[in-house]
């Protein structure tokens, strides 16, 4: 029994999903699109079928995995998947991705998970992307769990506490945990964990003693790579416009129409690497020590596992030789490739141009360049 302390941030039990299934067989919107994840079904077929669901578990391995491949299949090469031999099924752990895309990264996982053997993850939601009741219902029905955006000092401090004893919570039924390494997607390429979040991780369990209360949670980094980055256009237009006018204000329904865009962009090939587990052995060594030097080093032990992890492309490899004006890897991409991948950094270039004028086009193509070059030198930085 989840405790009442989470009613409005958790995800839906078992006996919630019959209702949830009830809505969407009633709701136009959800039915349509039901039936472009299954096309060859008639819609008596789909609402007999989602009335079969009765668990979050049903609605992952009924719907939620074929609208993965549907993805997968429309807009992928394929999805590679390694690092599942570091994990036991039978423990829970709190899994800490790198944020490239705002839902394929954790669904890709879960899908990842299931065929692996083990027991799907709840994932941290932001509340800001929960845009009406559909999309409540469903990312409650998919073991999705809610974070709310702080306005202020104060709201923060409550909302990281709430959502600190929710994860510990879960963690200690044996129930895994996705969460990005910080607030928003990596909009530069570099993934680096925010501090702030294992802050937060710390607030619940014992205080007093971080290394034990942090080792708790089997901290899991998960790395995860894009052949094209889904949204490297919008990633690079707002990164330039943020360092132009010093702040980006986002237009009504653009969350949305990144979701969207996220998952109808081709993406070559995606990987997912599971890292090696923050133990208590890793942490031993901070024992006594205050925060201030515990979270600094854990972080960098999470982006450290994460870059050495990190698939590279040729589409990085390249990148990193077009910025820095060198063929130091010349030898991982073929002129083929190198053509492509220029035609396609092209196609954005004329796209965004012509809305940010061509004074723009040095520095926008330093960061859209950026957004594939810079793990390559964060992974030769963790690597040496």
């Amino acid at each position: 029994m989840i405790p009442e302390q989470f009613e409005d941030i958790r995800s839906y039990k078992d006996d919630e999903i019959p209702a949830a299934m009830e809505y969407f067989i009633n709701d136009e919107a959800s039915l349509a699109t039901a039936k472009m994840v299954l096309p060859d079904m008639s819609d008596d077929e789909i609402k007999n079928l989602l009335r079969s669901i009765k668990t979050t578990d049903d609605f992952q391995r009924i719907m939620m995995t074929r609208f993965v491949k549907l993805i997968i299949a429309t807009t992928m090469k394929h999805v590679d998947s390694q690092g599942f031999e570091l994990i036991d099924k039978h423990k829970a752990y709190l899994f800490t991705g790198n944020h490239r895309d705002i839902t394929l990264d954790a669904f890709i996982l879960q899908m990842c998970m299931f065929e692996n053997g083990f027991e799907t993850c709840n994932i941290a939601f932001g509340a800001n992307l929960i845009f009406n009741k559909t999309i409540d219902i469903f990312s409650k029905s998919n073991k999705m769990f809610k974070v709310e955006r702080s306005q202020n000092v104060r709201e923060l401090t409550q909302n990281s506490q709430h959502l600190s004893d929710y994860i510990r919570y879960l963690i200690r039924d044996n129930k895994s945990v996705w969460i990005a390494q910080r607030n928003g997607r990596t909009k530069d390429g570099n993934d680096k964990t925010d501090h702030g979040l294992l802050t937060m991780f710390s607030m619940s369990g014992d205080r007093k003693n971080l290394v034990p209360n942090l080792a708790e949670l089997n901290i899991t980094p998960v790395a995860t790579s894009y052949e094209y980055e889904p949204c490297a256009m919008m990633k690079a237009r707002e990164s330039y416009i943020k360092e132009r006018d010093g702040v980006y204000v986002k237009k009504p329904n653009e969350d949305f129409e990144s979701v969207v865009s996220g998952i109808q962009k081709k993406k070559g090939i995606m990987n997912i690497a599971i890292c090696p587990t923050i133990t208590y052995d890793d942490l031993k060594q901070y024992e006594g020590a205050d925060k201030h030097e515990i979270v600094p080093a854990i972080a960098d032990m999470i982006d450290k596992r994460i870059y050495e992890r990190y698939r590279l492309y040729p589409n990085n490899y390249i990148a990193y030789d077009w910025l820095s004006g060198t063929s130091t890897f010349k030898n991982y991409y073929t002129q083929e490739e190198k053509d492509k991948f220029k035609a396609y950094c092209d196609k954005i270039f004329s796209k965004l141009l012509e809305e940010l004028g061509n004074d723009a086009e040095k520095r926008f193509t330093e960061i859209l360049l950026g957004i594939y070059a810079i793990p390559v030198e964060n992974h030769i930085k963790a690597t040496k």
